[in-house]
């Protein structure tokens, strides 16, 4: 949301992590929505730490060297036509749902400011504010309306302008992690009460579902980096190294390692932490999540999906297939697993020019 609605014939979506930036561009076509193009660069090529940080107080996106790394992923990926959404991470947003009394969606768009003031933690004039209206099944024309309302600080939407600037992009639109994740999770589909998890590097980003619509979406700073960094300091080993056994082994024996004793502990605070916003959810709304849709590099950890299949007893537990919805060349099947995961986000910006 934010900036820009305009159908096009094709448009690509770009992710910013802490580590890497993925790109996606998807076109229309008579059989259906096909994919074009996708690239990664990680930070190894680029010799950096980070693309991004993030403290209390600030993001903190390397602007210039994300914007020399889009020019190198645009080039090889011979895009043509520069126009793109870009993803904004979570923790750099702010989301609330509330009630308005019964009126038009133009009365709304009045309103809306007087009563985001209540939940949005900074002042409107420092803020970017955005809204959707969350339609009920079957609701009175009388009955109250109730809105997600999404804010996003000025200082990171001019950081992604000049981004953008820099890239030689024109940017069409800026939404928030949790949007893409959902549009690209489940494209084309009404899932009814759904949790959808993208485990990154940085943070571990959670939105719960119910029948289309976001209840809610939550970031906290627990995720991959903190399963890599127990493996440093128990292994004695560099960075690098525990990142390799990490995506090797998971908590999965194999070869006499054993990292399941040592990595549970972490899971168990992000199962507890994932359970406890699900719970809170459903029970604000009335409502039971039945699934859990896993995305992210991390979701890919060997062993990963069936320990949350234990921990979560009768929810059910996948991950996310996002390209399974969409036409793309039979010779990337073997590619599949590890595109579905990475990809997911950058697919839900490239997605949007389509709804």
């Amino acid at each position: 949301m934010i900036f820009g609605n305009k159908k096009r014939p094709n448009n690509f979506g770009i992710d910013i992590g802490t580590k890497s930036i993925k790109i996606v561009e998807v076109s229309q076509k008579k059989d259906g929505v096909v994919l074009e193009n996708y690239a990664k660069l990680d930070l190894d090529f680029a010799c950096r730490d980070f693309f991004r940080s993030f403290d209390k107080n600030s993001l903190n996106p390397d602007i210039d060297n994300i914007s020399t790394a889009l020019r190198i992923l645009i080039a090889e990926a011979e895009i043509k036509k520069k126009t793109a959404t870009f993803s904004l991470p979570d923790f750099a947003t702010f989301y609330s749902s509330f009630e308005m009394p019964p009126m038009s969606k133009k009365e709304i768009d009045s309103a809306i400011g007087f009563e985001a003031r209540k939940y949005v933690p900074l002042p409107l004039s420092e803020v970017v504010l955005d809204w959707q209206l969350i339609e009920k099944e079957k609701a009175d024309k009388d009955a109250k309306k109730e809105v997600l309302v999404m804010a996003v600080p000025k200082i990171v939407v001019g950081q992604y302008k000049q981004i953008a600037e820099k890239a030689g992009i024109v940017l069409d639109s800026l939404e928030a992690e949790a949007m893409a994740l959902k549009r690209s999770l489940l494209f084309k589909e009404k899932d009814n009460n759904v949790c959808l998890v993208e485990m990154g590097y940085q943070s571990t980003n959670v939105s719960v579902i119910n029948n289309g619509f976001m209840k809610m979406s939550f970031s906290f700073d627990v995720a991959g980096k903190d399963l890599t960094n127990i493996i440093v300091e128990r292994f004695n080993v560099n960075s690098h190294e525990a990142e390799k056994a990490k995506r090797k082994y998971g908590i999965m024996e194999s070869d006499g390692l054993l990292l399941r004793d040592v990595l549970e502990p972490k899971l168990l605070e992000i199962t507890t932490k994932i359970r406890k916003i699900i719970k809170e959810v459903d029970g604000r709304e009335g409502i039971v999540t039945d699934r859990i849709i896993l995305s992210g590099g991390t979701s890919l950890m060997p062993g990963l999906l069936d320990y949350f299949r234990d921990s979560f007893g009768d929810i059910s537990v996948e991950i996310g297939k996002p390209f399974n919805k969409i036409i793309y060349n039979r010779s990337l099947e073997e590619k599949m697993e590890e595109i579905n995961a990475n990809y997911a986000i950058a697919l839900g910006g490239a997605l949007r020019s389509f709804e």
